[in-house]
């Protein structure tokens, strides 16, 4: 299959182009051709940025260059797939998925927002880095059973620290999940590497709780 004729092909190849019409319309055909929402995110979305971190590699000045073109198209993808989804009636339990305030890197916290509202699950999220104290809402629910953490940049350490120490003053009953390149340090229950695995982890540890 030519990438004209596969859209998840489409996706990936737009949004290392930057291409925002091109990506939502590919993202388009592939909604309607029902594809699934794990296979959209996954060899899409998340390709494209595998792709991109290749290129980074090799050409660190020239990707960088591109790198908000490629942010601001993904987010236009992500929008439209998030108005495919529809709110789910019976959610089994809520979750939290963020990044501490600090963290550049943000695009993997609303890509994996999207991937587990799409599973039927109640996602609060919010576009700016958090601190315990703007958590207060989620931290209130008590359906809330995980928080799931993108952890990216060095310089976030402490604050991650805190984050999850605070999390755990509050709501000793939750569950966190930390993922990205310092999330060893988090000091979180569960430490995932491969995203794709992150909601059959979450509902076997719910079906431990």
């Amino acid at each position: 299959m030519s990438v004209k004729d596969n859209p998840l092909k489409g996706i990936a190849k737009a949004i290392l182009a930057g291409n925002g019409n091109l990506a939502v319309e590919a993202a388009g055909r592939a909604v309607e051709a029902n594809f699934s929402m794990d296979d959209i995110v996954m060899k899409g979305i998340l390709k494209a940025w595998v792709d991109f971190a290749e290129w980074h590699h090799r050409d660190p000045i020239g990707s960088l260059k591109m790198w908000l073109e490629c942010y601001n198209t993904t987010n236009k993808v992500l929008k439209l797939l998030d108005s495919k989804i529809a709110p789910p009636p019976n959610p089994p339990f809520s979750i939290l998925v963020v990044c501490v305030r600090g963290e550049g890197h943000v695009i993997m916290r609303d890509i994996i927002a999207l991937m587990l509202k799409s599973k039927g699950l109640k996602v609060f999220s919010s576009k700016k880095g958090v601190l315990v104290g703007d958590i207060s809402e989620p931290l209130s629910d008590r359906s809330l059973k995980f928080v799931i953490l993108s952890c990216i940049e060095e310089a976030t350490k402490a604050t991650l620290s805190a984050f999850v120490k605070g999390v755990r003053a509050a709501r000793p009953d939750v569950k966190i999940v930390a993922g990205g390149p310092i999330a060893g340090y988090a000091g979180a229950d569960v430490v995932l590497s491969d995203p794709s695995k992150l909601f059959d982890t979450l509902m076997d540890l719910y079906n431990k709780m």
